[in-house]
């Protein structure tokens, strides 16, 4: 006598009275470069306040004297005998032309510079240094503790400015302009082209994961599956993820594989949209 060992149907269907809203979820796994949204962010917005600030930018030799003639109105600048720069000589030669003697586009404002420069920092740190937990909450504990401790002394705030600013900091437009491009072009061409490469179809019946860019396809049965979503990280997940998370999934059988999505987009209402689905055809089935 022969047996038959069970056959495990990947391609299941529910009838159609049971189908539920969705038949097919698709969840993304996103790279960390989509958290560098705000570097391009603010790039852009410095970029604009530059520019309606329309200040420019003279490049100057050392041992200058500048001097207001208040009869005249006007400003006049001295410079050490045969001292100059490209910037001044350029002056010079548009001086005879309708266009402007100085043409970068740059804020008087060091503490741009400043901010553009925390802003980028805390980016790279909060991407590349996981705080899940415990650790996340106790890390903005933290946080609040200081900026309170700091504001209980009158100028607290405007002295650590002072001293950012004080760095001098300045980039010019075309340098936040060149900057904010980049990482827009980066962050959309991975976020809208490369990470839709990688991603999990989950069907009523089957599963479909493709877990790196150019990997085939693979396809599990949807019974006995396990998902663990992951700790989130408070700062990566929800205050530049805007409820992102990370997702494991452990097929079941004979040979069991574990399947890794990091910074899936919606992750709670998401998942639950699955077990949704699986719930449904696991009620069917019985």
């Amino acid at each position: 006598m022969s047996t038959t060992p069970p056959s495990t149907t990947t391609g299941y269907q529910l009838p159609p009275g049971a189908r539920g809203a969705r038949d097919e979820i698709k969840l993304i796994s996103h790279s960390n470069l989509f958290y560098w949204w705000p570097v391009w962010a603010l790039a852009f917005f410095m970029a604009l306040w530059t520019y309606i600030e329309d200040h420019r930018l003279a490049i100057i030799p050392d041992g200058g004297r500048v001097s207001f003639d208040e009869r005249l109105n006007q400003y006049t600048m001295q410079f050490p005998e045969k001292k100059t720069t490209k910037s001044l000589e350029t002056a010079v030669r548009n001086a005879d032309l309708k266009v402007p003697a100085f043409k970068p586009r740059i804020s008087q404002d060091a503490w741009l510079g400043a901010v553009f420069t925390v802003g980028l920092l805390l980016t790279i740190a909060i991407t590349n240094i996981p705080l899940r937990g415990l650790w996340s909450f106790i890390t903005l504990i933290m946080i609040v503790v200081v900026a309170l401790f700091i504001s209980l002394f009158p100028g607290g705030w405007d002295a650590i400015f002072e001293k950012l600013a004080g760095l001098h900091i300045h980039i010019n437009m075309a340098g936040y302009l060149f900057i904010g491009v980049c990482v827009f072009l980066l962050w959309a061409l991975a976020t809208f082209v490369f990470d839709r490469r990688s991603y999990v179809i989950f069907t009523p019946g089957q599963i479909k994961v493709c877990e790196h860019i150019g990997a085939a396809v693979k396809t599990y049965d949807t019974y006995g599956i396990h998902m663990e979503k992951q700790r989130d990280d408070l700062f990566r997940h929800y205050i530049l993820g805007f409820g992102s998370g990370d997702l494991i999934i452990v097929t079941s059988g004979a040979e069991k594989h574990e399947i890794k999505l990091p910074n899936v987009l919606g992750i709670g209402w998401r998942l639950r949209s699955v077990e949704d689905m699986l719930r449904e055809r696991t009620t069917v089935i019985g």
